[in-house]
């Protein structure tokens, strides 16, 4: 087997653990080659490396931006969306971010990127919440189609909100510890994600089934699932405080 495919954490809730997962494989003989999908790290066969990986953030990153890393030590292997980019260096390299203050821009930049996404979501749910009550009362024929686009811009601001939570929970990480938990930050944002997303879902059970709608109790069980999921969380991230305190 020349690759082999892992599947990404997710930057924002488990990037230490993830560049640490990815310093272990380059010693067993698998390096970081590319990013597929935006959810899998592709690792190519090579001989074993004592490496290690960053992770920054950079808008329209230019030649000056790589020059830097090089002459650092840091060389460039991939990047998501021109926006992140994981770079790899010998072990024993100096960190990329040698103070907390610098590395807390980066993630206050992404922050600020993921809050104004959840900002636009929120007023645009806001606005097909209206129209599907008003849909349900004059207009019922409209109404799947509104409650299919509300579906589509929930994943968006999902999309836009479980970084949003999870930046914000490094920041504050930083600052008091000056170093990041990636556990503390997962467990602390997927309470936060399952509870909101159950408390929707069963929400737009309990208006189908008021509207005699098939997808119910699809909601219902669904708003369930994710309620005890959030109480699962929060108990992992309430486990995980009390270790790092």
């Amino acid at each position: 087997m020349k690759n082999k495919y892992v599947m990404i954490g997710g930057f924002a809730f488990t990037e230490e653990s993830d560049m640490e997962k990815l310093k272990n494989y380059a010693k067993e003989g698998w390096i970081l080659d590319k990013i597929v999908g935006g959810f899998f790290y592709k690792l190519r066969k090579a001989e074993p490396q004592n490496i290690v990986y960053s992770l920054d953030y950079q808008n329209e990153a230019n030649e000056e931006y790589f020059d830097i890393f090089k002459e650092a030590g840091w060389t460039p292997v991939v990047s998501v969306e021109n926006q992140m980019y994981i770079f790899s260096a010998q072990e024993g390299t100096k960190p990329i971010y040698s103070d907390s203050k610098t590395e807390i821009d980066k993630y206050i930049k992404m922050r600020n990127q993921m809050k104004k996404g959840s900002i636009v979501s929120s007023v645009i749910g806001l606005v097909l919440i209206a129209l599907l009550v008003l849909s349900a009362i004059f207009i019922k024929p409209i109404f799947i189609i509104l409650e299919l686009l509300l579906l589509v811009n929930f994943v968006i601001f999902i999309f836009n909100f479980m970084p949003y939570i999870a930046y914000n929970s490094r920041i504050k990480q930083m600052k008091k510890y000056g170093k990041c938990n990636s556990e503390l930050i997962s467990s602390k944002s997927m309470w936060k994600i399952y509870g909101f997303s159950g408390l929707v879902l069963l929400a737009t059970g309990i208006v189908d089934l008021m509207d005699k709608e098939g997808w119910g109790p699809v909601g219902l069980i669904l708003g369930i699932w994710y309620v005890s999921s959030a109480i699962r969380e929060y108990k992992k991230y309430k486990k995980s405080l009390k270790v790092e305190n």
